[in-house]
């Protein structure tokens, strides 16, 4: 028998944005060094974990952190569709 499963998983989120305060938010969401790149395509930020293994996020796109501290990137829209906003 096919049985289908949802995942029981809290993220914690925060939108990048192309301003002073919220580069500084990420870093300290992150905990990581960060660079912030104005290019001809946009405003992207890298999250480098280490000199092979950064994370790319876009103006606009959530960093994620899961419950075991896993990073991730999610647009709003996905956000959105796969989370609910949970408030104490």
């Amino acid at each position: 028998m096919i049985k289908t499963y949802r995942a029981k998983i809290f993220v914690q989120a925060v939108q990048f944005q192309n301003s002073y305060d919220s580069i500084q938010e990420v870093i300290g969401f992150v905990g990581l060094p960060v660079n912030v790149e104005y290019t001809s395509a946009g405003v992207q930020m890298r999250i480098i974990r280490n000199p092979y293994n950064v994370i790319i996020v876009k103006v606009g796109e959530y960093v994620t952190k899961a419950e075991d501290g896993t990073l991730g990137v999610i647009s709003a829209t996905d956000l959105a569709a796969k989370y609910d906003e949970v408030t104490a």
